[in-house]
């Protein structure tokens, strides 16, 4: 009797810390949807999460303020994300980017 309540209790504790440890915290956001989140409110034009590099790259409208958004991510990615990634912002005139991105869009067509 002892030997079935106590592997029983062993089963029941596996299986709890396995369910805890394997769901992320709910208030907890991927890095991706955090990024994705930041896309209008900032004037997001692009950003890549690098897979050899520990970079998040981040291209963003000039006219929108970097302060508020670096702001913004230390407020909303995890820890882990914030210490195993550097984050890069570049700066750029999004009507420039708009006339190359329709420029390039234009030159495939001709193929």
């Amino acid at each position: 009797m002892k030997k079935k309540l106590i592997g029983v209790l062993i089963i029941v504790c596996s299986v709890l810390m396995y369910s805890i440890g394997s769901h992320p915290l709910k208030n907890q956001r991927s890095t991706e949807e955090v990024l994705q989140s930041a896309w209008d409110e900032f004037g997001l034009f692009s950003y890549g999460i690098g897979e050899t590099d520990p970079v998040i790259s981040i291209g963003m409208d000039k006219t929108k303020s970097e302060e508020e958004l670096r702001r913004y991510l230390n407020d909303n990615l995890s820890e882990e994300a914030k210490e195993e990634y550097k984050v890069e912002i570049l700066k750029k005139d999004i009507n420039i980017l708009e006339r190359q991105h329709e420029k390039y869009l234009g030159s495939n067509k001709a193929y």
